[in-house]
């Protein structure tokens, strides 16, 4: 993905907590949810002036493993709806990647959200629980 950030002229940040215990997943379905947000996010900046700056995070959160990929773009401007098949927020998107995000995400017991930072961009949180645990609905 580094060289599809330099595409965009942003930068990535990784901050990774050490010790974290393991999760049972699809690798290449998680991987694929990985990837979705990380290019959703450097696509949210592609068009703002300031500084271009993912920062993805990964670290523990009561009974899961949580991956936090934020972009300091224009934030969606409908949240709500983000995650419903053939909703887009792009010209040529298709409406499909955030729904198929959350239903891999659903499939793995774990939880995709949405949050709009302050005072721009948008954090998704992706957090799956830790091997032999379910995370609460």
């Amino acid at each position: 993905m580094a060289d599809e950030a330099s595409r965009y002229f942003a930068q990535m940040e990784l901050a990774v907590e050490s010790d974290l215990p393991p999760v049972a997943v699809d690798r290449l379905q998680i991987r694929q949810v990985l990837i979705n947000l990380i290019r959703n996010g450097l696509e949210a900046m592609e068009f703002v002036a300031r500084s271009r700056v993912l920062r993805m995070s990964v670290g523990r959160s009561d009974d899961a493993v949580r991956f936090a990929i934020s972009d300091c773009g224009i934030g969606p401007e409908f949240p709500d709806k983000i995650f419903e098949p053939f909703f887009t927020t792009k010209f040529q998107g298709m409406g499909m990647g955030l729904a198929i995000c959350r239903t891999i995400t659903d499939a793995h017991g774990g939880r995709l959200v949405v949050k709009q930072n302050e005072p721009h961009g948008t954090t998704f949180e992706l957090a799956l629980p830790f091997e032999g645990s379910s995370l609460p609905k």
